[in-house]
């Protein structure tokens, strides 16, 4: 198969990516000579055919795939996310690993220039317009030798079992049994994990009769799709526009009509003087702690016209260098 790529080799190619793996470096994403040279060696425009390379080779995720709702179930992720995980994962030469979530075949790519010749690495995804896809990207890569299936990822991949390591790269809300059994004694399994809203990159390793993490890190995935996929959130409309809601994991036991006369009434803003990122307040530390000590945690969220009527107050910040001051309103 043929298609009008960039040459690989090319001073711009190379410049572009060299840069990037500097700023990973630089970030603390890439930690291990191995890895440093996975990112190295192969290059992201491979594994994503048309797209400027400005865009390939900046540390942002690129989508990649929607569904016929035009909700994007498919992306090469962000290059710091894949590096953390990848140094989570803690690959050596010879090791089989088995991928859920393949997206273009870049992550399998890095992880197949680990492991070697001697490695195997077995990736799986439930579309199979993606899995072809993947396909051809690792051939013209130079990368043959790494297996692409399509199936569905919760039941991992027994054909090729056990694995020395198991890494998702899909979001999920628990440990499927296939992943415990399939892989070895000792193993490592990295994976998203849902904690009611907030998602954490995970890595396990196995003891006697249980798993054991080693390293938590913040991360944001799309969901695993198929028969292990999370329920959908629920949500309790508040007022009568459906585009004022609170979003919840589990049931809320809530007032809707009393909730939104406290949101449209007079408010007044009060600072707190708390130190946070913006990256806490919506997903990271803080939003976890409040999902592990809040059994009735939700997600107030505003769309379309009642945005413009600011019936929600505004998470005001305050950026002064990486802490932000957030202003918290008190509906009265």
């Amino acid at each position: 198969m043929e298609r009008d790529d960039p040459d690989k080799n090319s001073d711009n190619v190379i410049a572009l990516n060299q840069a990037l793996v500097d700023e990973l470096k630089k970030m603390g994403c890439i930690q291990t000579p191995r890895l440093e040279a996975a990112f190295r060696s192969v290059s992201r425009h491979q594994f994503l055919p048309g797209k400027p390379l400005e865009e390939v080779y900046s540390n942002r995720v690129v989508l990649t795939k929607q569904d016929q709702g035009g909700q994007w179930i498919s992306s090469s992720s962000q290059p710091a996310i894949m590096a953390v995980m990848l140094e989570q994962l803690g690959l050596e030469p010879g090791q089989s690993v088995l991928e859920i979530g393949t997206g273009t075949g870049y992550n399998a790519a890095l992880m197949a220039h680990i492991v070697g010749e001697a490695g195997r690495i077995v990736t799986v995804d439930i579309e199979e317009d993606l899995a072809e896809t993947t396909r051809q990207n690792l051939g013209l890569a130079g990368f043959e030798r790494v297996q692409v299936v399509c199936a569905d990822g919760g039941y991992g991949y027994a054909e090729a079992a056990p694995f020395d390591r198991i890494i998702l790269t899909v979001g999920a809300l628990d440990i499927t049994p296939a992943w415990w059994d399939q892989m070895k004694p000792e193993g490592r399994l990295v994976l998203p994990l849902m904690l009611k809203g907030s998602m954490k990159s995970i890595a396990f390793e196995q003891v006697k009769d249980h798993l054991a993490s080693i390293s938590v890190k913040d991360c944001s995935f799309m969901l695993l799709r198929g028969n292990f996929a999370s329920m959908p959130s629920n949500k309790v409309q508040l007022g009568p526009d459906p585009d004022l809601y609170v979003e919840t994991e589990g049931e809320l036991l809530i007032n809707s009509d009393t909730a939104y006369d406290l949101l449209a009434g007079k408010s007044k803003d009060w600072a707190v003087n708390v130190e946070v990122t913006a990256w806490d307040v919506l997903n990271g530390n803080l939003w976890t702690w409040l999902a592990l000590h809040e059994p009735q945690m939700g997600r107030l969220v505003a769309r379309g016209d009642m945005v413009e009527r600011k019936i929600v107050p505004a998470a005001h910040f305050n950026t002064v260098g990486r802490a932000l001051k957030k202003t918290i309103s008190n509906r009265t």
